[in-house]
């Protein structure tokens, strides 16, 4: 489920004032060091200041001289300048340092501090943004490590984090408790597991379960070392008997896992026509997708299809060509497109109870899926999310809370205000997820889920 995900940045965070910042102190002779830094004898020379307030951003303030010399040790040599500066050069990777510490306060939020993975500069690195190694994992750990450091030199000086006390939050409801759903692919597509394919599979085929995927029952395999053919051989062919709706014209999926380009190929048929070679993209060991069969002539490519005269019993079959590429599942439909991935996943309806006075037994619902990501945690997808209640509800900025903290990847939530709920089915759905900050990073296996919000209200 690779999906776009927008992160809330400036708007989510109290923009940071900074006053009398100086360049990063010398190491002092007979200091104690902390961290990676010395921290100096001047102490601190400057605070931060919420504008909002204009009060410090902690009672403890910022130490100033020290959070500048381990910014520059720490983060700003090692990592921003070196591989930050292409596109930040006028923010935190830029040339002056004591700028670059001031924007970069600014997206660390510790004075809505909700933990150092949960920073922008560590949720940029799940998202792979300017991933300087080979992997997301290396920048993701090496960020959370030296902020890490950063933190704890300014924590040793006696600077306090300041979380956020949020109104009006929901109970919280532990996801271990919910049990997973996967959603029936709907009548309009035609659809078959290779489990009611014709049993027993022709050989090289071979029926197999051992797969991480748990939306996969069984899949049909053949060893990689199989000879490959050139010309497609009926007897070596995995037959499904797919009952088509409605006449037409009909497209075909599959949900495949192949290795690489040298063995990721079937031929498909359909009504005993001639056989095409299907060759889907390469996914990787420990990945499936759906993919649409295609044809390819003349260098050009297209959708393979074909014409469904009445509506009744079709023959497909998925013969073998390469060794080493497995499929799970086919689909044929009169759609010219089809999102299988969304059928292939794990889905949680999650309901939290809401406290409202005058509209008792109210509840904010979700939709969710999970998904695991390279950093061996899990994310929360929002398929949709909706208001149940007797009256319509005034609702004004969505916090999806995990252990109680918040995201600052979630802003398209922060940004509601409208009225839902009631007895209007209509009035029910805030969100239907998509591409806006509808993820949440998180581990499904241990935490749980609340919402806060601004307003939470019967609408006057």
């Amino acid at each position: 489920m690779k999906k776009s995900r927008l992160i809330l940045a400036l708007s989510s965070f109290v923009v940071l004032g900074l006053a009398g910042c100086g360049q990063p102190p010398s190491k002092p002779s007979g200091s104690v060091v902390v961290g990676n830094v010395a921290p100096g004898t001047g102490g601190s020379d400057a605070v931060v200041i919420d504008p909002a307030t204009g009060k410090p951003v902690s009672a403890d303030g910022l130490p100033m001289e020290l959070s500048l010399a381990s910014f520059k040790a720490n983060l700003y040599e090692p990592l921003l300048q070196p591989f930050c500066s292409e596109c930040h050069a006028t923010t935190f990777a830029g040339d002056d340092l004591t700028k670059a510490h001031g924007e970069f306060l600014v997206r660390a939020g510790f004075n809505r501090f909700t933990g150092i993975e949960q920073t922008l500069p560590v949720l940029k690195m799940h998202e792979s943004h300017n991933c300087w190694a080979a992997d997301v994992k290396t920048c993701t750990s090496l960020m959370t490590d030296k902020m890490k450091l950063w933190l704890g030199d300014l924590e040793s000086a006696g600077f306090k984090t300041k979380g956020i006390t949020y109104p009006h939050t929901s109970s919280q409801v532990a996801l271990t408790a919910i049990a997973p759903v996967v959603l029936p692919i709907p009548q309009e597509y035609v659809g078959a597991g290779i489990d009611k394919a014709t049993q027993p599979l022709p050989a090289p085929f071979t029926m197999a379960t051992n797969d991480v995927d748990g939306a996969i029952k069984s899949y049909a395999t053949s060893p990689p070392a199989t000879a490959r053919l050139n010309a497609a051989n009926a007897a070596q062919a995995i037959t499904f008997t797919m009952d088509a709706k409605v006449a037409g014209t009909y497209f075909v999926w599959a949900r495949v896992k192949t290795l690489a380009d040298a063995n990721n190929e079937f031929f498909i048929q359909a009504n005993a026509a001639n056989a095409v070679a299907f060759a889907p993209p390469v996914t990787g060991k420990d990945a499936w997708k759906w993919a649409q069969v295609t044809v390819t002539a003349n260098n050009v490519t297209t959708p393979f299809s074909f014409a469904v005269a009445a509506p009744g019993p079709q023959t497909m079959r998925v013969l073998f060509r390469e060794g080493g590429a497995s499929i799970n599942y086919l689909v044929i439909t009169t759609k010219p497109d089809f999102n299988g991935d969304q059928f292939a996943n794990n889905f949680f309806d999650i309901s939290v109870p809401l406290t409202v006075p005058g509209a008792e037994g109210s509840k904010i619902s979700a939709t969710v899926w999970e998904k695991t990501t390279a950093e061996g945690k899990k994310s929360l997808g929002v398929k949709e999310l909706k208001i149940t209640s007797p009256v319509p509800l005034h609702i004004k900025t969505i916090y999806p809370l995990i252990n109680g903290m918040f995201s600052a990847n979630n802003g398209t939530y922060t940004l509601v205000d409208t009225i839902a709920g009631g007895p209007d089915p209509a009035k029910a759905v805030i969100s239907t997820g998509g591409s806006t900050a509808s993820t949440w990073l998180t581990d499904i296996a241990v935490d749980k889920l609340s919402f806060a919000f601004e307003v939470l209200e019967v609408a006057k």
